[in-house]
């Protein structure tokens, strides 16, 4: 992993590359890179440092932080060495169905042949519900190969997202698009998740949604239940920029067999009484308000990441990769971020990591189902 925080964005990504490569040859980069370091000079410049021959893929973020730090910039993982294989998908937002997106992205599982493999993908949170595009993807992969990743940010700004492949010489900078990287290894991967919430009162059913909107809860308009039960003026929802403020810190849990996965409610509809979140909520299903444990919520990425490291307990990691939701930074205020951050690092030492902010996270094995949110996601590699 490398890092640098330099203010021209070529200079940086170059510096960042050198840093992780140490030497030595990739076989495949992961950049991570702040939106202001974003441009197709930084892309080329990584490209270049790590010899203008290696399989590269990427995103900008609302933040990234590393064993370093945190802080606006460019950071590299660079993998490779005996018994890595790589393959290396990208699908253009102007081409975008995201289920077919998810099918292309994980179809480099084509060309690997070996013992333990898992899908990365990074997606773009503002191309409709990603959860379409994890399906697509476990079309391809199966219940056998996990998926794992988290999709690109944009400082929180809602003006735009980059990513930035390779698949070997070629380089490419794509606003909006889904990239997808299939990863085999000799030794195994790790995948922890973690996000600190709990669930409070009553549980509701949705009986009436689509993607992810939900119209009806326990059979009334869905946005008087959620002003009603979470004791919010009966007038927010007339002011979207107070909603979206108040409601993405009081999100819904939705039921699962091994907990709740995270739905953040980012949008209301005063005229039709429907909420939004950024997920599909399937009719039916059991909901629950959440609420955050201030100790929990800033252990998250800590707990994600031991628990992708422990899951490998055979072999000792040589790197996590975290996703971490851009919107958890607001619910735990600057001093917790900077100790969530602390105890990430405390907790992985003497691993290196290398993560970012993003606007939803995907984890799709057998204790997880797709895409969350107010949610940490690691991926250990051995």
């Amino acid at each position: 992993m490398g890092r640098s925080v330099l203010a021209d964005p070529a200079e940086a990504g170059a510096q960042a590359c050198r840093e992780a490569l140490g030497g030595r040859q990739a076989t495949m980069l992961i950049v991570f890179a702040s939106l202001s370091h974003s441009t197709p000079e930084m892309a080329a410049a990584v490209h270049a440092a790590a010899g203008g021959d290696v399989l590269m893929i990427g995103c900008s973020t609302s933040g990234e932080f590393t064993t370093d730090g945190r802080g606006a910039g460019v950071i590299v993982n660079a993998l490779g060495g005996p018994g890595f294989t790589a393959s290396v998908r990208a699908v253009p937002h102007r081409s975008m169905d995201l289920y077919d997106a998810g099918v292309t992205a994980a179809g480099g599982l084509d060309d690997i042949d070996a013992e333990h493999r898992v899908v990365l993908l990074l997606g773009d949170g503002r191309s409709g519900d990603q959860q379409e595009m994890v399906r697509g993807a476990y079309e391809v992969a199966g219940a056998q190969v996990p998926l794992v990743g988290g999709c690109a940010g944009d400082d929180v700004t809602q003006t735009g997202t980059w990513h930035f492949f390779s698949s070997g010489r070629d380089l490419k900078v794509l606003s909006n698009a889904v990239l997808g990287a299939a990863i085999g290894s000799t030794s195994p991967f790790g995948i922890g998740i973690a996000h600190g919430w709990h669930k409070i009162g009553d549980p509701m059913v949705v009986t009436r949604s689509e993607g992810g909107k939900i119209y009806e809860l326990d059979g009334e308009p869905a946005l008087d239940v959620y002003l009603r039960r979470i004791g919010a003026p009966a007038d927010l929802a007339a002011d979207p920029a107070a909603f979206l403020n108040f409601a993405t810190v009081r999100p819904l849990g939705l039921a699962r067999r091994t907990g709740e996965d995270i739905r953040i409610i980012f949008e209301a509809d005063p005229a039709e009484r429907s909420i939004s979140g950024l997920a599909d909520t399937p009719e039916g299903a059991l909901v629950w308000f959440m609420a955050a444990d201030p100790e929990k919520i800033i252990d998250a990425a800590a707990d994600a990441a031991v628990a992708a490291a422990e899951s490998i307990a055979e072999v000792d990691p040589l790197g996590v990769l975290v996703f971490d939701c851009c919107v958890r930074p607001m619910a735990l205020g600057e001093d917790n971020t900077e100790l969530a951050a602390e105890r990430l690092r405390d907790a992985l030492k003497p691993v290196p990591f290398g993560g970012f902010y993003s606007n939803g996270e995907i984890a799709r094995e057998p204790n997880a189902k797709g895409m969350h949110h107010l949610t940490v996601v690691a991926l250990a590699v051995s």
